[in-house]
């Protein structure tokens, strides 16, 4: 079975990748659209482009990793990520699943910290709900700012192959809701 990614590349579809092909490691992934961020993911342009590689790669299932870049709870930003998903998701002829990403794609460190905290030589404390952190981004770059070799953007697909897939299943909402629309596509 193959698996088509779209988002922002190649940092958070590499990352998804890594985490899933560990769980999962009978799936190819192959990422749709290269070397594009967050705001192309809304062009009416990226979109048309998604549906020729599409039809390239011919994915049976395709993971639309997007950042909410607020916390759960912004309902405007929320509905903003439906419609782009939903003009999206007819590219691919319904095939897709959302991972929305609550603040963003690296809270999902924050569910997991111990990884972070080993590779970054810092102790930070294990969150509660990590779905409620203000910019992980920079909470991990600040924790590390001490580090022989600080936290960047660039790092994340390597931490991803490290993190736990189960932690991150019992830690964070967003993840385990993905994780059942995702095995549920997948069969």
């Amino acid at each position: 079975m193959k698996i088509g990614l779209v988002g922002e590349a190649p940092n958070d579809t590499k990352s998804i990748q890594n985490l899933l092909s560990r769980k999962y490691p009978d799936l190819q992934f192959v990422e749709l659209l290269s070397r594009i961020d967050g705001t192309m993911l809304d062009n009416r342009k990226a979109i048309q482009q998604i549906r020729r590689e599409f039809e390239l790669n011919q994915p049976d299932v395709v993971i639309f990793i997007r950042d909410l870049d607020s916390l759960e709870n912004d309902k405007v930003k929320k509905k903003e990520r439906q419609v782009t998903f939903t003009r999206s998701n007819r590219m691919v002829n319904k095939t897709g699943i959302p991972l929305l990403n609550i603040y963003e794609l690296e809270t999902l460190i924050l569910a997991d910290i111990n990884v972070f905290n080993k590779e970054y030589n810092c102790e930070v404390e294990q969150y509660k709900d990590p779905m409620n952190v203000w910019e992980p981004k920079e909470v991990l770059a600040e924790a590390s700012r001490k580090s022989p070799k600080p936290f960047i953007v660039t790092h994340t697909p390597k931490l991803f192959g490290l993190l736990n897939f189960d932690m991150l299943n019992q830690n964070c909402r967003y993840f385990s809701a993905f994780i059942k629309k995702f095995n549920k596509a997948i069969g």
